[in-house]
């Protein structure tokens, strides 16, 4: 199995969110200084559920969006109920159908 790299980001926002409901005590500041302070309890487990949410979207919705945007910069029409490209110029053997693109 190939992983892209949204999944890869996905997949690491979700370990980050459950590393922060774990620990519930999370440093907040900038990189190479020291924490400006630090979520704890309730507020770094709301944090950790956050960051599993974001990471769910970067993993799941994002390469549809960008299948659908595929489509359309390739000049095709994209059906959402079918999940599936229509080329826009190319026919099916004279039946007057669209053929799909396969991305």
């Amino acid at each position: 199995m190939q992983f892209r790299w949204n999944q890869i980001w996905g997949m690491s926002a979700i370990v980050v969110g459950i590393i922060c409901i774990v620990k519930r005590n999370v440093p907040i500041g900038f990189e190479s200084r020291p924490p400006s302070f630090y979520a704890k309890g309730k507020w770094a487990i709301l944090l950790g559920v956050l960051i599993i949410i974001l990471g769910l979207f970067i993993g799941l919705e994002i390469p549809k969006q960008m299948k659908i945007d595929r489509c359309l910069d390739s000049g095709g029409r994209y059906d959402y109920k079918a999940d599936k490209c229509i080329e826009g110029n190319s026919t099916n053997s004279g039946t007057g159908q669209n053929s799909e693109i396969n991305p």
